[in-house]
This record gives structure tokens, C-alpha cells and sequence, in this order.
């Protein structure tokens, strides 16, 4: 990339950024690609590359409100809910944006995700989010990993194996299958599972988000992650530091195939 390109992205990142600050604390739905969690994202990764506190601070103050948001309606769904903001915070934290212990900070994520639900009655595809969150917590830091690998993963494994019709599932199966057999040989490496999940992130560019450029400076209603400013953001931002971990977060199985 040169300098002009570099110059270009910075300047596209300036004017969404102040959009997102202006108009982010608004969103109603505190999720991962279509709410909060998604400018959260965004501004920690913003305030790390321009070594601006304002920004991991804003993310902050969204945090908070996101978790006081939270309450026993909230869906469990990755895209809109608690597996998908569960797993972004370890995400942070995972990667030192956020200094936190995740099995305190998740607590009660963790009682909602693992036990509030009967999990042979619910839906495939929210099976396969509770795996995918299971993986982000295995992937941390926390003690509670021998009762997820004991308690919770086997469940996860029989019922998608059970259900699946296709290959849809396959990631989360083989894998969640792979950690069972092997107990607690294969977590105690935590890198294992984190390039796992790297495996099976989002392949996309920003491409998909060029358009939203054409529409500055007139306002642009969608804010969030899918089709939005914070995921065109989160884009520019890799593009200038080489830095996509964050892709992480977005495995392909749960994006629309067109």
C-alpha cells in the first residue's frame, strides 16, 4: 500500500469514526454483527493503531452499557447475542485490549449459555453457537475448562452429529470432537485452539464494504459490523496494520452464502 492509499484509508477511517462516536451509543441491539459489540470491536482496535485512550474508552463505556443491558430475554444466538458478545470479550481480552479475568466477567454468560438451556431442545444452528463460544472460553484462560470439556462439549458434539445434514457443521464438530478424546491434553496449549479458530474465520476483504464509501458524506444508517461501518472500519484498520485477528470472531458457517 503506498502513501497516498495509506492516506486515503486514514482519512475514510477519521470520518467513520466520528460517525460511529456520534451516532453508536443509539443502537438497540447490544450484538456482535448487527449491534454494539461490533464498535466495540472497532474501537479498541481504532484506539490501539492511533495510540488514542479516547477510543478504548468509548469502547468501554459500551461495554458497560451492553452488560447492563443484558437480562433474561436476551437471545443466546452468536450473531445478535450473548455467544457472539461472550465470545468477543474474550476475544479482547484474549488479546490485551481489556485487562480482565473472563471467568469473572463472563460468570454470568457462562450460567445463561451452559445451563439455563436444555440443549437437546434447542435449534441446531444454536447448539453450533455454544460450541463456538465453548471454543473461545477453551481458548482463554479460565478454570472452568475441565467442566466445559467434560460437561458441556460431549453434549454439543452427539446432538450436531445427530442433526447435521451436510458439512455445514463440520468445523465445530470434528474440532469439539477432537478436544473431548483428548480431555484436557489439547487445551493446555492455548494456542492450539486459538489458530484453530483462525482456520475457519471469515475469508472475506473489504470489498464487500467498498460501496458504503460511495454514500460519504451522506449519513449511513448502518452502523454495525455486517454491511456497516464498524466492519468496513475494522477492514481499513487491517489493511494499515496488518492485523485480522479479529476475523476470528466471524467464522464462516455463520455468514450468508451468496
Amino acid at each position: 500500500m503506498d502513501t497516498n492509499e495509506k492516506a486515503i484509508n486514514m482519512s475514510y477511517l477519521g470520518r467513520i469514526s466520528n460517525i460511529l462516536l456520534i451516532n453508536g451509543g443509539f443502537l438497540a441491539n447490544p450484538g456482535l454483527f448487527t449491534g454494539e459489540m461490533s464498535l466495540i470491536l472497532f474501537f479498541f482496535h481504532f484506539s490501539r493503531f492511533t495510540h488514542n485512550k479516547i477510543y478504548s474508552e468509548y469502547s468501554s463505556h459500551l461495554l458497560e452499557k451492553i452488560q447492563k443491558k443484558i437480562n433474561t430475554n436476551t437471545s443466546i444466538c452468536y450473531e445478535q447475542g450473548l455467544t457472539g458478545i461472550g465470545s468477543a470479550i474474550e476475544y479482547l481480552v484474549q488479546n490485551g485490549f481489556i485487562k480482565a479475568d473472563t471467568d469473572d466477567i463472563l460468570e454470568d454468560f457462562d450460567k445463561r449459555i451452559f445451563f439455563t438451556y436444555n440443549l437437546p431442545y434447542l435449534p441446531i444452528n444454536q447448539i453450533a453457537d455454544i460450541g463456538y463460544y465453548s471454543l473461545w472460553r477453551l481458548a482463554g484462560k479460565s478454570a472452568k475448562k475441565e467442566m466445559i470439556v467434560s460437561s458441556i462439549v460431549p453434549q454439543i458434539v452427539n446432538l450436531l452429529e445427530e442433526r447435521q445434514t451436510g458439512n455445514i457443521m463440520h468445523f465445530i464438530v470434528s474440532f469439539l470432537k477432537d478436544i473431548s478424546s483428548k480431555e484436557l491434553n489439547i487445551i493446555q496449549d492455548r494456542s492450539i485452539i486459538s489458530n484453530l479458530l483462525m482456520l475457519n474465520r471469515l475469508n472475506l476483504s473489504s470489498k464487500p464494504f467498498l460501496h458504503l464509501l460511495e454514500r460519504f458524506p451522506n449519513n449511513v444508517l448502518n452502523l454495525s459490523f455486517q454491511n456497516g461501518l464498524a466492519g468496513l472500519g475494522l477492514f481499513l484498520i487491517s489493511e494499515l496494520d496488518g492485523d485480522d485477528t479479529w476475523l476470528s470472531l466471524f467464522p464462516n458457517y455463520l455468514i450468508p452464502q451468496k
